[in-house]
This record gives C-alpha cells, structure tokens and sequence, in this order.
C-alpha cells in the first residue's frame, strides 16, 4: 500500500510537469504569445465553459448525487465570486468596465490590455480547486489499481496542458507579466499536491469530501468564462478578428469535449 501511495503521488507531481512544460515555452515566445493572445484567450474561454458544462457538473452529480445541495453550492460560488469582485471594486476604486481610451482603442482595431486586479484571483481561485480535485482524483483511481491509476494520471495530464496553457494567457492578459504569469500558473496546480495528501490521510471518505469541490471549480470557470471574459471578447469590431474568436471558441469547446471523453478524464 505504501508503494502505491507512493508511486500515486509520484503519478500526480508527472501530471503538473507534464502541463508546466507549454506553460513554460509560452513564457520565452513573446512574439508569438502577443500575437495569438486574443485568439488563445478565446480558446481559453471555450476550455473553461465546456469544463465546467460538460465535465465537472456531470462528475459532480455522478459523485454527490442530483441533489439541491449540490446546485446550491455551484450558485453560491457564483454569487461568492460576483459578491468578492464587486467590493474589491468598490473598496478599491477600481472601475468595473474599462476605461473610455480602451473602449475608444478597440473600436479603432487596437489591442490593449486593460487591468482587472480582482479577476487573477477569480481565476486562480478556480483553477486552485480543479487541480486539487485532479490530484485526488489520481490519487483515488491509484486505490483501485495502479493500471487505473496511471490511465487516469495519462488523461488528467492532457487535459490540464490546455488549462495551464489558458491560465497563463488569462492573466496576461489581465495585465500581469509573462514570467509572474507562468509562475502563478504553474504553482496554483500545486493544489493537486494537497489532492494527493487528502486521499491518503482520509483514504475513501477523503475522496468523497473532495468531491465537493467539484461544483465550486464548475461554478468559477462559469462565472470567469460568462462574466469576466466574453464581455471583454465584445469589444473587438474587425470582422476577421470576430470570426478568428468565434471559431477560438467554437476550437476551446471541442478540446474539452475531446480530453473529457478520455477514459479515466
């Protein structure tokens, strides 16, 4: 047992090496990385609203049951994340849409990025609670049997490289820098750690508390993907632009539809 629980987390720490390596190459591309940044963001909002649509709140209800619990808790997530952004820009000072100059900028074709101080942590918030979910769950699959848990670690690990990989975008383009970004985004998986440690100290029972966080992980990739991000996808007026983040998208949808139909995702 203790091998496995070993080697279950060994399986865990290969999952997040596995998603930081593109993290890390997108961090030394500049050039590229402004270039296709609005287009990834768009991505990046198709992975988050398919995630949690079609893959956390059905393995939420699989888990805890179809129950009124569960959906208040996803409700409560939102309004939770809703309530936290709009002190913060009340107590702040911070404005809740951009500034006139931007709107005036993108409606001249121009790319600019506007500074959301309370949204890095809406999304850091989401990610946190997906991954420390994934590391349970790998750690879980490794108590039925090590075939089992490697094939889960093998899903899991692709599809967190598209999560890493929009994380990074999101908070650049939420106005931090490309080192700190792919910094936070690679440390906030570190969650899958605690995952792991859950699993092990409260073996089955411990698997099905962390369940829980399955419709908080749904509830704040919905609310950054409808709230905080297409909104800001509207300010683009080039019709070849429009077009490029609508088929962005339509591209983030169907990898997550992909990764999640993955036996084990």
């Amino acid at each position: 047992m203790q091998t496995r629980s070993l080697t279950s987390l060994m399986a865990v720490m290969g999952v997040q090496v596995l998603a930081a390596v593109p993290v890390i190459s997108m961090r030394r591309s500049e050039l590229w990385l402004r270039r296709a940044l609005p287009y990834v963001i768009s991505v990046a909002v198709g992975v988050l609203l398919a995630t949690g649509t079609l893959h956390l709140i059905p393995e939420a209800v699989v888990a805890l049951g179809n129950r009124s619990a569960l959906w208040l808790v996803l409700l409560l997530t939102m309004f939770g994340l809703y309530g936290f952004e709009r002190s913060f820009q009340v107590l702040s000072g911070v404005t809740a849409e951009p500034a006139t100059d931007a709107e005036e900028a993108h409606e001249r074709g121009l790319h600019v990025h506007v500074h959301h101080p309370s949204k890095p942590a809406t999304l850091l918030l989401g990610s946190f609670t997906h991954s420390l979910v994934d590391g349970a769950g790998v750690a879980a699959a490794f108590t039925i049997s090590s075939s089992v848990g490697w094939v889960t670690a093998l899903a899991v690990g692709l599809h967190e490289v598209p999560h890493r990989m929009g994380d990074m975008a999101l908070l650049v383009h939420m106005g931090i820098d490309r080192t700190r970004a792919a910094t936070l985004a690679i440390l906030v998986a570190g969650s899958s750690l605690l995952g792991w440690v859950l699993v092990a100290l409260l073996g089955e029972y411990g698997s099905r508390q962390a369940a829980w966080l399955l419709p908080v992980s749904a509830g704040s990739f919905l609310y950054i993907s409808m709230v905080d991000l297409l909104p800001e996808l509207h300010h683009e007026r080039r019709p070849r632009a429009v077009l490029g983040q609508i088929l962005g998208l339509a591209a983030g949808i169907g990898l997550a539809l992909v990764l999640t139909r993955i036996p084990g995702a």
